[in-house]
């Protein structure tokens, strides 16, 4: 059995001993830490982030990744506590976000898995506020899932709040599985402008007579800098308000440059067209997927695939292509062919809510329907290249009139998506009534 000293009853050099222990450990948690916790790798251009500890280790996790389908993943969350408790409950959080993101999940999809892995991890005093957002670049829209956080808000460039994300959920590690409501809001920016996230530390950080910094002077403070000087316009005033290099506890801020002419960080060629006849030969492989109502309804299919495509030895590049050539023409299939919804109700803020909104409807009721999935690749004389064929059990639709509108398409937000895989590929063809697609993307070096 170990022997207990009172600190009174230590000599000096167990307490030199003592030190030099404790800060070894302190340089091993803080090596582990930071091999865990991902640096944020997104353009400051597009995004400007902040963390302030309060104390050595932060509990606050700031995470951003661009996806396979060329859009922003950010996640801002704030762990019960501070200090190196708080940062050790946050490890997973940051690791989850990072797998998911990467293989394609939606936000929803991976809050409702952080939300599972908490609350398996976390004792019953011990959660998570975050708020989670996804920026589709061409479609100009942000979705948000706030879960205990402060309000998340979007700034014109005129230093106005247009749009306010206050928190609807509990925070992640608090409910069941099957309680929890994964549920996002949607909103689609007409207008330049930024998003901006923070935890709750900077408007509760307080000044030497104890006064709150609060959400109305952040938003004042906001609005007296041009929106290019903004972020750093808050971080000085902050600091000028608590004082002193640290504050009572953890600090984070995120500002997101949403811009109206930006079309997404990956630039695409045009393929040439080719009708050359299909060629099997060595290390070729295939993939057949047959989907009944079900397993729409259950499985994340995309994401999977994108994995598949990776482990193949696709490259990131061609997968990144494939993954919004596969995203476009499954979302196709079951969206337009077998829920017959309509793009058109993409045009507006409200409306990209209410085609999710029904979307969610219409699939909980859909019965009787199928999509079926062939992927292969495939070596000929012409080059190295994936074939894909999708059908669904829909009625399908008139593709020539579209193709003869299709000029008219690019200007909304309906109908780009098959403009779109057009341009990547070097074939794409619809079939019979419109529910059947076969494309062929060449595979670049």
């Amino acid at each position: 059995m170990s022997k207990t000293h009172k600190v009174d009853d230590m000599s000096p050099e167990q307490m030199e001993l003592g030190k030099k222990s404790a800060e070894k450990n302190m340089s091993l948690a803080r090596h582990v830490m930071g091999k865990m916790v991902r640096k944020v790798n997104v353009d400051k251009d597009l995004l400007q982030h902040w963390v302030l500890p309060a104390e050595d280790f932060s509990g606050d996790v700031v995470a951003a990744s661009m996806t396979a389908e060329d859009r922003l993943h950010l996640m801002l969350a704030d762990g019960t506590g501070h200090g190196i408790s708080a940062a050790l409950c946050m490890m997973p959080v940051s690791e989850i976000f990072y797998a998911m993101s990467g293989k394609g999940f939606p936000i929803a999809s991976i809050v409702r898995e952080l939300n599972k892995k908490m609350v398996s991890l976390l004792p019953v005093d011990r959660f998570v506020a975050a708020t989670l957002a996804s920026i589709d670049w061409s479609n100009k829209t942000i979705e948000i899932w706030n879960g205990g956080g402060p309000s998340a808000f979007f700034l014109n460039e005129a230093g106005e709040s247009i749009q306010v994300w206050k928190s609807k959920n509990l925070p992640i590690g608090v409910l069941s599985d099957k309680d929890f409501d994964d549920k996002v809001d949607v909103f689609r920016w007409d207008q330049p402008g930024q998003l901006f996230m923070y935890s709750d530390g900077l408007i509760e950080a307080r000044n030497p007579s104890d006064a709150l910094f609060g959400f109305e002077r952040m938003l004042q403070v906001l609005s007296e800098a041009n929106q290019a000087h903004r972020f750093e316009h808050l971080k000085e005033r902050l600091m000028v308000h608590i004082g002193a290099k640290v504050s009572d506890d953890d600090i984070s801020l995120v500002a997101v440059h949403c811009k109206t002419g930006l079309k997404g960080s990956m630039e695409f060629e045009r393929k040439s067209k080719s009708n050359q006849a299909i060629v099997r030969g060595p290390h070729s492989w295939k993939l057949v997927l047959d989907l009944d109502a079900e397993d729409i309804k259950e499985i994340d299919l995309l994401p999977i695939l994108l994995t598949w495509l990776k482990q193949c030895g696709i490259s990131q590049k061609n997968s990144q292509r494939l993954f919004l050539i596969l995203t476009e023409l499954y979302n196709n299939a079951v969206d337009h062919g077998l829920l017959g919804l309509d793009s058109s109700l993409k045009t507006s803020s409200e409306g990209f809510e209410g085609y999710l909104s029904k979307r969610s409807q219409r699939l909980a009721k859909l019965k009787h329907a199928s999509v079926a999935i062939y992927c292969e690749r495939i070596r000929d004389k012409e080059g190295d290249y994936i074939y894909f064929n999708i059908k669904d059990s829909g009625p399908g639709f008139d593709f020539a009139e579209h193709l003869r509108g299709k000029v008219s398409c690019m200007s909304s937000l309906s109908g780009r998506g098959i403009t779109l895989v057009n341009s990547l590929t070097r074939k794409m063809l619809y079939k019979g009534k419109g529910n059947e697609v076969e494309v062929e993307y060449l595979l670049s070096e």
